[in-house]
């Protein structure tokens, strides 16, 4: 689903290029200054970090490899009192593709391994692991005949001046899935206080996360983009660090994306349904706005 919606291949020949093993060469510099109390649960101090990722044929990488990648994080504690801390990151980062010819087009690849993707306990709280950013809606299914390929609406087709579309009724049991982006910029801020209850075992916390993950190129990075996700959470005491239940409201539709018609997990040609899915619903209550994380130690 990522080659088709991302890249723009939806053949069977590229996907095969694509899904071959390919060797991997990459030069990595991590710059770091630590400066923080204590690295399971920082009070106070402040940490940096910057990464460097340069991957080509001159250093064993395969043409198909070849990109530059850069990400930094800045992370600051301030102690308020003597046991509520202030805390706020701000976290980003871009990835520079060589274009590579693919299917008869040149292609700015970049394996997703080493794409960026928001959303999770660490990220923007409001959203699920990966769920930040561009989507991809993939149905493997189709209702009665699982064999049996998406029809053409021959009138729409010719509304859409030459653009194939199909007709599916129902596309009950759809896929999603994140196809990550080449540029990503996460801010969190965060209130640490002792709880009113057992306060040597448990704390509280209060929080703002920021952030959205783009493909540039494809789109265009404006600020109007940017998801806000508030929220609170409590964090109990244990010997391996904080262990955090946070909740976080997110107010936003369901992130749109194409959906493609898969005939299978391995089906190595993929369709394009439609350019925009899921359809507009009713609105959400507000418990459905809420979403759940649960992990073990700081989100930063």
């Amino acid at each position: 689903g990522v080659f088709c919606s991302v890249f723009r291949v939806c053949d069977s020949t590229s996907h095969q290029f694509l899904r071959r093993k390919h060797g991997f060469g990459a030069a990595t510099v991590t710059i770091v200054r630590d400066r923080v109390n204590n690295i399971l649960d920082p009070s106070e101090g402040s940490v940096s970090t910057i990464n460097l990722l340069h991957a080509s044929r001159l250093i064993g990488s395969d043409s198909a490899y070849e990109f530059n990648r850069g990400e930094f994080e800045v992370a600051k504690y301030y102690p308020i009192g003597r046991r509520s801390v202030f805390a706020w990151r701000i976290r980003g980062g871009t990835i520079l593709p060589r274009k590579i010819q693919i299917g008869g087009q040149k292609v700015a690849y970049v394996p997703p391994d080493q794409r960026f993707y928001g959303g999770g306990p660490n990220s923007v709280r409001g959203y699920g692991r990966n769920e930040l950013g561009p989507q991809v809606y993939v149905l493997t299914a189709l209702p009665g005949d699982t064999s049996a390929a998406p029809v053409v609406d021959t009138a729409a087709t010719r509304r859409a001046g030459g653009d194939k579309v199909f007709r599916v009724a129902d596309v009950q049991g759809v896929q999603s899935r994140p196809t990550g982006g080449n540029t990503a910029i996460i801010a969190n801020a965060e209130l640490r206080l002792p709880s009113p209850v057992l306060p040597s075992r448990m704390r509280l916390g209060l929080f703002v996360d920021v952030g959205q993950v783009w493909e540039r190129g494809e789109e265009v990075i404006t600020i109007r983009d940017v998801k806000v996700t508030p929220g609170a959470g409590v964090r109990f005491t244990t010997p391996l660090g904080p262990v955090r239940i946070d909740a976080a409201y997110n107010g936003y539709a369901t992130q749109r994306g194409p959906l493609l018609y898969q005939t299978s997990d391995t089906a190595s040609t993929i369709t394009q349904i439609r350019a925009s899915y899921p359809p507009l619903r009713a609105s959400k209550t507000f418990w459905q706005k809420i979403v759940l994380q649960f992990a073990v130690g700081q989100a930063f």
